[in-house]
């Protein structure tokens, strides 16, 4: 999933779902079912547990490790405009938790978890001994956010292989409060790079970072646009994507974002290897060559992401100079006139020319080297996107003359 897809997916937590409830997302369909539906009153804890395929957590022991996805959602803060409708939920989120997380935070830490943080924690570790073999991927927004850095960092060393990524967005930064057990184990995860914390600077709700500040996972600052209110920038109101549906940073985040997206690519192609062997104990030709252009096309698509920003920010500056170059001239013809009152347009032009001041060596010049330079970018990411574009014809015809091979992936 792109970003745009994953901000999708997280939105989901706010809605009211119930177990066996399908999770669908733009372009990808259905991604999984409701498995468990988790409201715990005691304290305030709201999550939703969805399976690849919908296994729930009173299926059979056999059937619960054929599970090989799982994805829980932390639930924001309940709105204070719901506090006639819900006025339990608004006093725990608020009261019970963003208040003193916040306080906490905001004094530099040192202060216990809120009862919600940990009851999340619990709800991470259950889910793994739930689904032993699957690969755990979390959402969180807000206080939803807070609830999956610190389940995260509540894990044991061993308890960290069975995390596939986190997805965390516009949270309180939790790190200061952590111990130094805790700190161990997000110094052990950032290595891994796996989480994502993702931060638009516009929004007022996300407090604890800054230079130096350490965080759980790697720090996404978003290049967002002010949105319409305090509320919709909260929402996710300014994120911004590019056409592929990456979100906007800075270079450090693009890097940060395409070794993340790849690496989890990369691992579900593992796991899809480990399905092809025990089915037939050898690859077999056709397995390989699907499994070659798999990691050649997540490569790709890795490298041109990573390259992505630098490119877009090199295009702009380009497009600047060229604007500049129409002003440039545009200044110098008006004060060329505003000098010369009693000579005619040609005749300021000579003069202008006489001293190396023309048309052509302020604008027309510039402006075509200018040009040339965004032709050849243009020309790169073009060839990074018909060799992606290549690569995923030759799969999709692959899958299509070879049904067995299809049926496979299919049921993988």
């Amino acid at each position: 999933m792109n970003d745009e897809q994953r901000v999708e997916y997280a939105n989901w937590e706010y809605s009211k779902l119930h177990q066996g409830d399908p999770i669908t997302i733009t372009g990808k369909g259905e991604v999984g079912k409701v498995s468990q539906v988790n409201n715990k009153k005691s304290t305030g804890e709201q999550s939703y547990i969805v399976t690849d395929k919908g296994t729930l957590p009173t299926a059979s022991a056999s059937e619960r490790a054929n599970v090989k996805e799982v994805t829980i959602l932390y639930r924001g803060s309940t709105g204070i405009d719901k506090i006639k409708q819900e006025p339990g939920d608004v006093i725990k989120d608020w009261i019970g938790n963003d208040l003193i997380m916040g306080t906490a935070i905001f004094n530099g830490g040192g202060a216990p978890a809120s009862p919600q943080l940990a009851s999340s924690a619990d709800t991470l570790k259950e889910t793994i001994r739930t689904y032993p073999n699957a690969k755990i991927y979390i959402y969180g927004h807000s206080l939803g956010s807070m609830n999956g850095q610190y389940a995260l960092a509540d894990l044991s060393q061993e308890q960290l292989r069975h995390i596939g990524g986190a997805y965390l967005y516009q949270g309180p930064n939790v790190y200061s409060t952590l111990n130094s057990k805790q700190k161990e184990t997000v110094a052990a995860l950032n290595k891994l790079g796996i989480i994502n914390n993702y931060i638009d600077p516009r929004d007022i709700i996300p407090i604890g970072y800054g230079v130096n500040q350490e965080t759980i996972g790697q720090l996404i600052l978003v290049d967002s646009k002010k949105a319409d209110s305090v509320t919709d920038q909260h929402m996710w109101g300014g994120y911004q994507y590019d056409k592929d549906g990456n979100v906007l940073t800075d270079a450090k985040g693009y890097a940060a974002l395409a070794k993340s997206t790849t690496r989890e690519k990369l691992n579900g192609l593992e796991e899809l290897k480990k399905i092809f062997a025990k089915s037939g104990g050898h690859l077999s030709g056709s397995e390989k060559i699907f499994l070659d252009a798999a990691e050649a096309l997540a490569l790709t698509q890795g490298m041109k992401m990573t390259i992505q920003y630098e490119m877009n920010e090199l295009q702009k500056a380009f497009k600047k100079g060229m604007d500049n170059a129409d002003e440039l001239w545009r200044d110098t013809l008006k004060d060329a006139r505003t000098i010369g009152l009693s000579l005619s347009e040609s005749e300021i032009l000579d003069a202008l020319a006489s001293g190396g001041a023309t048309e052509a060596s302020i604008r027309t010049n510039p402006k075509d080297k200018y040009q040339r330079k965004i032709t050849k970018l243009k020309a790169i990411e073009k060839d990074y996107n018909e060799l992606i574009n290549n690569i995923k014809h030759a799969i999709a015809d692959q899958l299509q003359n070879d049904h067995d091979l299809a049926q496979q992936i299919g049921g993988a």
